[in-house]
């Protein structure tokens, strides 16, 4: 029974981001510093998930301008989350 509660906790590795869309999701958290408070200074993007992350946040803290950037980002992560597996 122990065996099986290990595998529940068990989450796939997380998927790495595209170089370009990692440099368009940091220059995003640099341009609205307000938006990402709880970012650690050293802390990187490298995952989709990160990516995902800064969208959200764009979305939900700042102004209309941020929103816009946060859809741009959003359609270049569309293409790669509907490739097939």
């Amino acid at each position: 029974m122990a065996g099986s509660l290990d595998g529940l906790h068990e989450l796939p590795p997380p998927t790495p981001a595209p170089p370009e869309l990692v440099e368009r999701a940091l220059a995003l958290v640099r341009s609205h510093p307000e938006c990402f408070w709880f970012w650690h200074p050293e802390a990187r993007v490298r995952h989709l998930e990160d990516v995902r992350l800064v969208v959200e946040h764009l979305r939900e803290y700042d102004d209309r301008r941020a929103w816009r950037a946060a859809q741009e980002l959003h359609r270049c992560l569309l293409p790669i989350y509907k490739r097939p597996s």
